[in-house]
C-alpha cells in the first residue's frame, strides 16, 4: 500500500538520504538497511516479505509499477521525481530510474540454521570474499541450485551490499543468510551435527570433482582468490576438492568455480 505519495525536484530531503549516499554501502549496513536497484532486483524485491521502507523512481516506472506498490501489503513512501534528477545519484542509468529502500532481514543464528537442517540439506560457507560483485553471483548462483544457505564468516563481505544485491540479481531475498561470529565454534558444531565439510582448495591431496561422492548434509568452503581459505579451516575440512583444469590453468574467478562446484553437488544430492 502506498502510505505517502511525493512529486520531488530536489534530492535534497532528509527521507532520501539513503538514495544519494550510494558510495557508503556500509554505513546502510550499520542502520539495517539497504538499497536495491534497477527494475528486476527492485520488483523481485517487492514480491518478497522483506520489509519496504520507500521507493524511488521515475513517473514511467510508477505508471508501470502503481498496482504492484499499492497492493503491497506493507506500507511503503513513494518518491517521484525526473529521471534526469534520479539519475544524478550515480552519473548514469545503473538503476534504470527506480530503487528501493529496505530493511535488512532478521539474521538467522547457527542455531537456528542446525534446528532446521534437513538430512539433504546444502550450504556455502564464504571465507574472505571481500568482493561484492563475487558475493552477488555466488547468491546467485547458491539460489540456482537450491542451496539451503549461505554462511557468511566475519572475513567476508556483507551479502546485502549494494552491489552484492545487485549482482545477486534478487535471489538474495530467497537465500536464507547465516552471520558467524565465532568460526572455530560454529565450524566445530556443524561437523558434530554430521555436516561435512568441503573446502575448494588446490593440493595435491584435492580430489577431482567428477569422481567425488558428496554426503547427505554437505557444507563448500569457498575462499578469497589470493589468499583462499584461511589455514585452520582447511585443516577442519573433512575434504579438500577441486575443479580439474587444463594444466597451466591453476584456478577460476571463485563466483565462476561455485557455478561448477554447487552443479555437482546440487545433482548428486538431490538424486538422493
Amino acid at each position: 500500500m502506498i502510505n505517502s505519495q511525493l512529486h520531488i525536484t530536489s534530492l535534497n530531503i532528509p527521507a532520501l538520504e539513503p538514495f544519494r549516499t550510494l558510495r557508503r554501502p556500509i554505513d546502510h549496513l550499520r542502520q539495517g538497511i539497504f538499497v536495491a536497484e534497477s527494475e528486476k532486483v527492485s520488483l523481485r524485491l517487492l514480491e518478497s516479505p522483506i520489509e519496504p521502507i520507500s521507493i524511488l523512481l521515475s513517473s514511467d516506472w510508477f505508471e508501470r509499477y502503481r498496482t504492484v506498490i499499492e497492493h503491497h501489503s506493507l506500507p511503503i513512501n513513494v518518491y517521484i521525481g525526473e529521471k534526469s534528477l534520479i539519475e544524478t545519484i550515480v552519473g548514469h542509468r545503473l538503476h534504470q530510474s527506480i530503487m528501493v529502500l529496505a530493511r535488512v532481514p532478521k539474521q538467522i543464528t547457527m542455531e537456528e540454521l542446525l534446528a532446521h537442517k534437513n538430512r539433504h540439506c546444502l550450504y556455502v560457507m564464504v571465507d574472505g570474499i571481500t568482493n561484492a560483485e563475487n558475493m552477488g553471483v555466488i547468491v546467485r548462483n547458491c539460489a540456482s541450485f537450491q542451496v539451503d544457505a549461505l554462511i557468511v564468516l566475519p572475513t567476508s563481505c556483507d551479502p546485502y551490499l549494494r552491489r552484492s544485491v545487485r549482482n545477486s540479481m534478487g535471489n538474495i531475498f530467497k537465500l536464507p543468510i547465516v552471520y558467524v561470529n565465532d568460526t572455530m565454534r560454529d565450524i566445530q558444531r556443524m561437523k558434530e551435527e554430521g555436516i561435512a565439510l568441503y573446502a575448494a582448495f588446490l593440493s595435491t591431496k584435492s580430489k577431482d570433482i567428477r569422481n567425488f561422492t558428496f554426503k547427505n548434509a554437505s557444507c563448500i568452503i569457498l575462499g578469497a582468490e589470493g589468499n583462499g581459505i584461511t589455514p585452520d579451516i582447511v585443516s577442519l575440512s573433512d575434504e579438500w576438492i577441486q575443479i580439474p583444469m587444463k594444466k597451466g590453468v591453476d584456478s577460476l574467478n571463485v563466483a565462476s568455480a561455485s557455478a561448477v562446484l554447487l552443479y555437482e553437488a546440487s545433482q548428486q544430492l538431490h538424486r538422493k
